[in-house]
Parts: structure tokens; sequence; C-alpha cells
């Protein structure tokens, strides 16, 4: 994502690399759609995969203070309770059966923070529904600048509030100095084609033309 921001920077700034300046009101629509969009997928990713974390660090945690030996091995394995290669190994319906492990996918029982519901939508088989969640998450943090959102103590999770807090203000920045390029813009137009306009006349004038050529 670095480099394809580095490259589409000035054009949100409202300069192209070759001076010209966006005056087009759909232009500049469609940009700041694209990079909020960007933005969102962005957060929404992030924030889906951290609490894809967090989940298994709450599994690991039950892991951990069970006594069911290699535990661990079923975090991981991608098999779900469906696979066959588990289907009858006592470790795993053991492990299946661990009320704290089960309780890492309560409300509840871990402290998520901004991750609860992330949590919940990693149940979900439908890949469109994550992913257009996890968009929808974004747009509504970068637009709110998380202010709906109380993190946990979990020090990343805290870091990661601060960025999206830090990149809404971005946007907006970008947002409203796009607004001023733009005004600024019309605003030029309208003085040169006034001038021109008495530069013109002046001429005609000069030149002596009757009325009715002017």
């Amino acid at each position: 994502y670095i480099p394809r921001l580095y490259k589409f920077l000035p054009l949100f700034a409202g300069q192209s690399s070759t001076g010209f300046i966006f005056e087009s009101a759909w232009a500049n629509f469609f940009i700041n759609l694209f990079t909020f969009t960007l933005s969102g997928h962005i957060v929404g990713s992030g924030w889906y995969l951290f609490g894809l974390q967090r989940v298994n660090q709450c599994l690991r945690d039950a892991c951990h203070n069970s006594s069911i030996q290699d535990c661990k091995k079923f975090l991981d394995c991608g098999h779900g309770n469906g696979g066959a290669e588990y289907s009858q190994d006592q470790t795993w319906k053991s492990w299946s059966g661990n009320q704290q492990a089960s309780d890492c996918f309560e409300k509840d029982k871990f402290s998520y923070g901004i991750y609860e519901q992330a949590v919940k939508l990693t149940t979900e088989n439908s890949i469109i529904t994550r992913y257009v969640y996890s968009l929808f998450w974004g747009f509504q943090q970068i637009s709110t600048l998380a202010g709906n959102q109380t993190p946990s103590y979990f020090v990343g999770e805290v870091l990661f509030t601060m960025a999206i807090i830090g990149v809404g203000l971005l946007l907006f920045a970008f947002l409203i100095g796009n607004m001023q390029n733009f005004l600024q813009a019309l605003v030029k137009r309208r003085l040169d084609m006034s001038l021109r306009r008495r530069d013109v006349e002046q001429w005609m004038r000069h030149r002596r033309l009757p009325e009715q050529l002017r």
C-alpha cells in the first residue's frame, strides 16, 4: 500500500506530477471516494487481522491453563471441528469441550475491546460478509475518528485506535485542503476570464471598432 499511496497522495492533494490542478468536481469526488475506500479497506483489514490475533491469544492462554497435552496443534490447523483427521482424536474431543476455550467466543469472557465484533465475524463462513463488514467498520471509524470505540488496556489495541484517529484527521485535512484548492482554482479562472474580457474591450476601443462589432 505504501508505494500506491506515495503515487496517489499528490493527486489527492490536488497537484499532479505535471502541475495540473484538478478543477472538475466529479474528479475531486472520485479521488476522495477512492482514497476513503482504500483507507477504510486498510483499517478494516487491520481490525479483522488483529481481532484474529486476539482470539488466537485467548485460545493459547486457554491451552496453557488447561491440562490437555499438545492442544496448540489445533489452533492453526485450519481443519475446524469437521476435520476428519481429528474426529476420533481424544485430545481433540477434550479440547473442543474445554470451557475456557469456548469462552473465547463469548461476549464478556475475554477483554477484546474494539475487536469484540471481529470475534463474532470470525465465525462467519461467507468471505463476502467478512470483507464487507470489515470495510464498513473501517469507514465508520475513519468517519467518526474512532469516537465510538473504547479500547482495552492492551497496548497494541490502544496504538491501533490512535492510528485510526490519526488517519481520520489526516484524511479530513487533505479533504479540506483539496476543497480549498478547488475553490481557489475556480476563483482564479473567473478572474482570468474577467481580465481577458477587459483586455479585449480595451483593444477594441483602442482600434475604434464600431459598437455592433464589439
